[in-house]
Parts: structure tokens; C-alpha cells; sequence
């Protein structure tokens, strides 16, 4: 704006009090009062991001998940100057040991605190690899403007060093992947690449511990992250491999937590990079699955637009509300993993399936540790099926072993040493092979 500021008084919030698997912050939510005298003496420099390498087979996607759902021109711009002043950072520390963002300001434009905090959401949602900003916000909207002040946890030296490091990582994943994948291997590979590159870190629960395990930093360079850092990694690499996505927040099994939904050739899915990142046996159990299957241990957070403006900003001592600005509907499970990648049952007493047969034969040349198959429920009942295949009845499953074993595998499956997990919600078994 062109007059001077003679005294400015923000009010000081926090974005999210959660916006990870846990609290991602100390802080209580509520808002303070801080008063900036005059203009503001810092010295600003700006952030030159590191190049991005394209993939030769693959065109990038620009993300504007967030900047789409804006409703008012007035969003849209505070969005847009947003953008330019989280990439200006004070080289002075301030009190708190965090650097303050150039100050957006905005003539004639007056938003309320809810519609900020939507801007800033909708911002960070596009800008996965933001990693810098931090979740608490100052904003001023009375005198016919709007004054916003963003933070960075990091100074412009070390930030200009840190993104050239996670942009020359990120290339490498992207470049390396293979050409001729459809939208689903493009997909799996990114999917698989999160998981091998970072660990769960367990012990980190608010930003205080690590504010970099909830970035992609945390995910792709130090390889520790928790399941907000996957989930940005996750929608940035598929970004630059030409597939829609975004990410979620809601709780799993009642704690904070954030996951994905992916766009596959035209139809939504949710995938859980973090959950899958627990044991080999479930290592796709959250790779496209629909709301049904998500909702068994996740409760998704609800849509802004569905939201009062208190339960937006927190009122009367309560915390303000983690939202989402975004949420497809995700029904379909043809790109499933178990249903696009592992052998079916339609028939529990065909004994020469040969899909299934060479499905085994495979994981047993290999030396598999685990098998997986999906009971059809369109033809079968899961439980019905999974009892007459190990338990009663002609023990199928073992008749296939024989059928695998007379073909000479590189292993032989020991049938005494069998052990099978259900996953009904998924209609799927996975079985724990041994050998001898």
C-alpha cells in the first residue's frame, strides 16, 4: 500500500493447532496482540528456488487444488501477493528465532480472519514444498485494508542452501522414472520411492521436536518425516509426473493426521504413504482406496464451506478447527493396488486357476515372504472363501501349493508353516510364506 504505517496492530494466530499425525505446535491456539511501529526496518532478501529437472516422458502439473476453491476476487488476490512475500524473508531474527515474511498488504481489500486463514491453507495446500513457513500468522483488517505477516523457521542463507539440496533429490526421483507408465505406475513408483527414501519418526510429536519431519525435507533428505511430510512429498513428485493430487487431513485411529487423494485416469482414490510405511505385509493396504475403506480408522476433517466462522478461528477458549478446502469423492476400486496387481477369486473350487497358480509359482521362484490374493465378493463371500480355502472344506490354497510345487520353483513353500492375515475391509488375504 502506498501510505505508511505509523502502527499497525496484528493479531497473532495460529493457522492449524494440528496439521500433522500430531500436534504440530506448543501452542494453546489462542490469539495475542502485537503492535509493528511504523514501516518495517528489516532487511529482505529473496529466495531463488532450485531449477526443477522435468522428466522427459512426463509433463509437470501446476497445483491449484486450493487457488480453485477461492470464491471471491478478494481471496484470490491476498493468494497472489501471499505468494510473493513468503519467497521475501527478513535476514533478522527475531525474538522467537524465526524470520518474518514480507508483509502482504492489501489497499481497499478488508478479509475476515476465517477467509485468511482459507487463503493461507489454500497456498500452502498448492505449495507442498513451502517447507519454511511456519503455522503461525499475523493480520490486521480494519481501516478499509488487509495486513497479513507470514514466518519462516529458516534465514535466507540457509534456505537458499536447503532447497537447492531437496530440489537436486526430488530431480533424482523424477528423472529416474521409467517411460511408458501409465498413471498408475507412475503413481506406485513415487508411492515406492517416499517409502524407501524415509522412516516414520516416532518420536517426534510437535514441530518443536522437528518442524522439518512435517515437510518434505524431512521426508526425501533426512529420510525422517511423519505423515505430514510424506503426504507433501507424496502430492509433489506425482505433481511432476503429470497426476493430480492433494492432500487431507482429518485423524487416523483418533490422532492428527494427513494423507492424500490421487486423480487416476479421471477417478479419485485415497492413499496413506505413512500407513503403508509400517510393515511389509501392508505395504499397499492405503494404495487407492475408497471413503468406505479409508473410514474403517480414519475420520476426515470437514470442508470449510461447511464451517461456522468460530469453529474456523477458535472461539470462546476453544482451538481453532483443522479443515479441508477440498474433498472428491472417492468410490471407485479399479486402480486399487490389490485389485489392479494380484491374482483374483471367483471360483473357490477351481482348483486350476491358472492366474493364481502362476501367482504362486512367481512369489515361490522369488522366495516371496508374502502372497497376496483378492476374494471377488461380487462372486464370493469373504469369510465363506477364506474359511473352505485354509480351514474346512478342499483347502484350495494348498492345492495350489501342490500344483506349484510339481512345477520345481526355486523354493518349495512349506505348507506346515503357513500363516495368513485377513484384511476383509480390502477383501483381500495376504499369506506369510515359508520354505524349506
Amino acid at each position: 500500500m502506498n501510505k505508511k504505517i505509523l502502527s499497525l496492530t496484528l493479531v497473532l494466530c495460529l493457522l492449524f493447532v494440528c496439521s500433522g499425525c500430531f500436534f504440530n505446535s506448543k501452542s494453546d491456539g489462542k490469539s495475542s496482540l502485537s503492535t509493528l511501529t511504523e514501516d518495517d526496518k528489516s532487511s529482505y532478501k529473496d529466495i531463488v528456488s532450485g531449477k526443477e529437472a522435468k522428466n522427459e516422458y512426463y509433463s509437470p502439473l501446476d497445483i491449484k487444488v486450493g487457488y480453485n476453491c477461492l470464491t471471491t476476487d478478494e481471496q484470490r488476490q491476498c493468494y497472489t501477493a501471499l505468494a510473493d512475500s513468503v519467497n521475501e524473508i527478513s535476514v533478522e531474527e527475531t525474538e522467537g528465532g524465526i524470520y518474518k515474511c514480507k508483509m502482504v498488504t492489501l489497499d481497499n481489500v478488508v478479509l475476515t480472519q476465517s477467509e485468511i486463514r482459507l487463503v493461507i491453507a489454500a497456498y500452502k495446500m498448492d505449495n507442498p514444498l513451502a517447507f519454511w513457513i511456519t503455522d503461525n500468522f499475523g493480520y490486521s483488517n480494519t481501516n478499509g485494508y488487509t495486513a497479513l505477516q507470514l514466518y519462516s523457521y529458516e534465514s535466507p542463507k540457509s534456505l537458499e542452501a536447503m532447497e537447492k539440496k531437496l530440489m537436486k533429490k526430488i530431480n533424482a526421483i523424477v528423472k529416474s522414472a521409467k517411460s511408458n507408465l501409465d498413471e498408475f505406475g507412475r503413481e506406485l513408483y513415487a508411492h515406492n520411492r517416499i517409502i524407501d527414501t524415509a522412516k516414520y519418526a516416532k518420536d517426534v510429536k510437535v514441530t518443536e521436536d522437528d518442524y522439518l519431519a512435517f515437510t518434505p525435507y524431512g521426508a526425501l533428505v533426512n529420510g525422517s518425516a511423519v505423515c505430514e511430510g510424506y503426504a507433501k512429498s507424496f502430492q509433489y513428485l506425482l505433481s511432476r509426473l503429470g497426476i493430480e493430487c492433494c492432500t487431507i487431513t482429518g485423524k487416523g485411529n483418533k490422532e492428527l493426521h494427513m494423507w492424500n487423494a490421487v486423480k487416476i485416469d479421471g477417478l479419485w482414490y485415497y492413499v496413506d504413504c505413512s500407513w503403508d510405511d509400517s510393515k511389509n505385509y501392508s505395504r499397499y493396504d492405503y494404495f487407492n482406496i475408497t471413503e468406505n475403506q479409508l473410514t474403517t480408522n480414519h475420520t476426515i476433517s470437514g470442508l470449510y464451506s461447511d464451517l461456522t466462522s468460530d469453529e474456523i478461528c477458535g472461539s470462546n477458549g476453544n482451538k481453532a478447527a483443522n479443515f479441508n478446502i477440498f474433498l472428491p469423492d472417492c468410490y471407485d476400486t479399479s486402480q486399487n493396488y490389490y485389485v489392479k496387481s494380484c491374482p483374483h477369486v471367483t471360483d473357490i473350487y477351481d482348483e486350476y486357476n491358472e492366474e493364481f497358480t502362476n501367482a504362486v509359482y512367481e512369489a515361490a521362484n522369488n522366495g516371496a515372504e508374502y502372497f497376496h490374493f483378492y476374494i471377488d465378493p461380487l462372486y464370493l463371500d469373504y469369510n465363506n472363501a477364506v474359511d473352505l480355502m485354509f480351514n474346512t472344506g478342499d483347502y484350495l490354497f494348498f492345492r495350489y501349493v501342490d500344483n506349484v510345487i510339481q512345477m520345481a520353483p526355486n523354493y518349495f513353500i512349506d505348507k506346515d508353516n503357513i500363516f495368513i492375515v485377513k484384511k476383509e475391509n480390502l477383501s483381500v488375504v495376504t499369506v506369510k510364506l515359508s520354505y524349506y
